[in-house]
């Protein structure tokens, strides 16, 4: 039972009965009048402790004690905060993946350098009698050189033990020649043979042809042959053939022989060859792609932090008869911290720290993964390219029964990219709009996975407002003015986020009211602003807008725990009302829309936002019609009245209450009382049924709205029972009292914990005991 000592009449009426002391029965018949002098007389303050002073409302009682809170001027407000909880927001966080993607980088041009292991001494000469007809030891040094003449061609096989064969697209070959003939030679002829097949005679192929002009005794001549696109070369040799000026020269030395000293490659590329190969480089980028639907990279400052996710490449097929012995996948988009570019990531595949990384000729390489953990990805435009750059072995550093290999430039590695599971830790960027649910969501319930519904007990939330019960329950018609209600939040969402609501608050008796954003208002919804919040599986955003309200969250700059308040007031919502209704219970369901501009934003996971529903209902109020506060008191003095008609000689024939007040109080009170039996079946009312309630009228107010301490309401209140109440009071054990509450003339008013009100009692009795009756 409520402990409010507004209950007036108990006061009254059972403080009057229970503090007269009855007269004994008398053994004879007689008629007395028994005139009470000042039974009850007490001065009680609006609102207390109970703690050595008579309080109207008692705050230690139920959950009053944390219900109102006083300022320093002594005005009170219903004061209550609850927390609230319908769920996280990490459902806004975006969630990013990127296309698989396969990659192959081909060998291409394949450059040759030296065709000899001998390069540098003597890959092969022509004799001095081959190329003169000048027997050998028939000449020496002094003797003269025979007058001019062009030799015939004489065929050097080339010792090119580095190479079989090629198909050229650019470059040339430098064959280096060494004139040890003795003399001067005005000009060495010199073609380039193609032989296809070294088994099958008359099959060479004149390739190109060049000449050195003058090379003197002693000296070296550089001969550049170039390639066209196509040309191709098998088991070289070349032809040369000398000229010379003679009669004027005689021989510097004993003559030995024409010697090609090399055989190099200059730019020399290759699309095909069979020949011992050094090591080649190549290189080749790719581009995977980051879905935009929830995040987009529009600017190279955009990143994405992973709290999770992995790299995973796989097994790699490596295509060409050579070992790569380095081969390094780095994305430049991909970086540990501190984040610059040269803080990449690259995975290598070589020797390194004694484990064999390489990947071997015409085979492949295991799988590899990655962990992405607190790696920041910047894609702009959504891309990550990433870049293979791989080195080969150099053959000609293999035995040499194994230093030829065949390679062409098509032959590649070839593998795939996926980046998977990526779980966002931060985002900076341009995150696309997303709505969520708050709160959880039961698709078994309305078959919808983006919808809830205030009557689904899974998907609402509850927030139940202790203290209010008892008020919502027993007082009906007041009209606070100066209401308001909050939801106080700290969060981390660094986006703005736009909450659309359905919120339904519940008194004590069942009654329900929405709490409505005013039409024009940053509060109002409209059709078509949101669907999926449902009312017994009617979505109030198509079919009843007005009965939701939205408000902004506040984004935290920087991603760190901000706090901040959206209030609901008369301003822009129906505030008043909700609260007039005294909500005992708050139903919420609602969504989320995130970053519905989607502007450049930062956000941090967990998605913190962390609510309390406040309210704040200063006791201001005016009542445009009377308010009602009822309460029930069981009461078992009655049974100890004198009664004819429960066989007892002695009754009370005639009685009434005198009560004097002095309110000062803003509120004044029309008392009615109903005395109910054991059943719950009336026994008398006071006052009679038509008869006005006993008025105890409101002090005056000043212009503040509070009361005139100085002019209380002052008077008396004369309250009569008829001898057929008096018989029957007996049976009651419970009064109800209803007290109807106007503020003084029906205005604002505002009370102060210090307002006081005195009553005092009397009482005047009539007692008969009838002997022999």
């Amino acid at each position: 039972m409520s402990n409010y000592k507004l209950l007036t009449v108990w006061l009254l009426v059972g403080a009057t009965f229970l503090g007269c002391e009855l007269p004994d029965k008398p053994n004879f018949k007689t008629s007395q009048k028994v005139e009470s002098p000042l039974l009850f007389n007490k001065t009680y303050q609006f609102m207390g402790d109970g703690n050595g002073t008579e309080v109207l409302i008692d705050t230690t009682s139920g959950d009053l004690d944390s219900l109102f809170t006083v300022d320093g001027n002594n005005f009170i407000t219903i004061s209550k905060e609850e927390e609230f909880d319908f769920g996280d927001l990490n459902d806004a966080i975006p969630a990013i993946s990127a296309t698989a993607t396969d990659f192959n980088s081909q060998v291409g041009e394949i450059q040759l350098g030296s065709f000899s292991s001998g390069a540098g001494s003597n890959i092969g000469e022509a004799s001095f009698t081959d190329l003169t007809g000048i027997p050998d030891g028939t000449v020496g040094s002094g003797d003269p050189v025979p007058v001019q003449t062009i030799s015939p061609e004489v065929t050097i096989n080339l010792d090119t033990d580095f190479f079989r064969s090629a198909t050229f697209k650019s470059g040339s070959m430098d064959i280096v020649l060494e004139n040890n003939l003795g003399f001067n030679l005005d000009n060495i002829n010199l073609t380039l043979i193609s032989d296809p097949d070294e088994n099958v005679g008359g099959d060479e192929i004149d390739v190109v042809s060049d000449a050195t002009g003058s090379v003197n005794d002693g000296d070296r001549a550089t001969i550049s042959l170039p390639f066209n696109n196509g040309d191709q070369l098998a088991n070289p040799n070349v032809r040369v053939s000398i000229s010379w000026t003679g009669g004027t020269q005689n021989f510097q030395r004993t003559p030995v022989s024409l010697v090609v000293v090399s055989a190099d490659g200059n730019n020399l590329l290759a699309s095909q060859v069979q020949a011992a190969v050094e090591g080649q480089d190549f290189s080749s980028s790719s581009t995977t792609t980051i879905d935009a639907t929830e995040f987009q990279f529009s600017d190279p400052s955009h990143y994405v932090e992973l709290e999770s996710g992995t790299i995973d490449i796989a097994s790699i097929t490596n295509e060409l008869d050579m070992d790569i012995d380095s081969l390094i996948i780095s994305f430049p988009g991909i970086r540990r911290a501190p984040y610059r570019e040269q803080d990449s990531l690259r995975i290598r595949y070589l020797i390194e720290g004694g484990v064999d990384g390489r990947i071997l000729r015409n085979t492949g390489a295991d799988a590899k993964q990655r962990d992405l953990a607190g790696f920041r990805i910047f894609a702009m435009n959504n891309e990550i390219n990433y870049n293979i750059y791989a080195v080969t072995e150099n053959s000609k550093l293999s035995p040499p029964s194994d230093q030829i290999r065949v390679i062409n430039e098509a032959h590649e590695i070839s593998s795939s990219v996926q980046i998977n599971n990526l779980i966002i830790a931060e985002a900076f960027g341009e995150i696309q709009p997303q709505t969520t649910l708050l709160g959880d969501n039961d698709p078994s319930n309305d078959g919808a996975t983006e919808s809830v519904d205030l009557y689904n007990e899974t998907e609402v939330s509850l927030t139940e407002i202790d203290g209010l019960s008892d008020f919502s329950s027993q007082i009906e018609g007041l009209e606070f003015t100066q209401s308001t209600m909050s939801i106080r939040y700290s969060t981390t969402i660094g986006v703005p986020t736009t909450i659309y609501a359905a919120i339904l608050g519940v008194d004590g008796d069942g009654e329900e009211i929405y709490l409505k954003g005013d039409t024009g208002t940053e509060r109002e919804v409209v059709s078509g602003d949101i669907t999926g919040i449902l009312s017994n599986g009617v979505d109030l955003g198509v079919n009843s807008p007005e009965e939701l309200v939205k408000f902004e969250i506040t984004p935290s700059p920087d991603g760190s725990s901000v706090d901040g308040v959206i209030e609901f007031t008369s301003d822009n919502t129906n505030v008043n009302e909700f609260l007039n209704n005294l909500p005992s219970e708050i139903r919420f369901v609602g969504k989320a829309i995130v970053n519905e501009d989607a502007t450049e934003a930062t956000v941090k996971t967990p998605l913190e936002f962390d609510p309390t529903f406040g309210i704040d209902i200063p006791l201001a109020f005016q009542t445009e019609s009377a308010a009602t506060f009822t309460d029930t008191v069981e009461v078992d003095a009655f049974a100890d009245i004198p009664s004819s008609e429960n066989g007892d000689d002695t009754e009370v024939t005639s009685g009434e209450l005198v009560i004097n007040y002095s309110n000062g109080l803003p509120i004044g009170f029309g008392l009615t009382m109903a005395f109910v039996d054991e059943n719950s079946d009336t026994v008398t009312v006071l006052p009679a049924p038509g008869d006005p309630e006993y008025d105890i009228p409101g002090s005056s107010v000043l212009l503040s709205g509070v009361s005139d301490r100085d002019n209380p309401s002052a008077g008396n209140l004369t309250i009569a029972f008829t001898e057929e109440q008096l018989k029957e009071l007996y049976k009651v054990t419970s009064v109800i009292v209803s007290a109807y509450m106007r503020s003084t003339d029906n205005s604002e008013v505002i009370l102060r914990t210090d307002d006081t009100i005195t009553l005092s009692v009397g009482a005047k009795l009539q007692i008969e005991t009838l002997i022999n009756n």
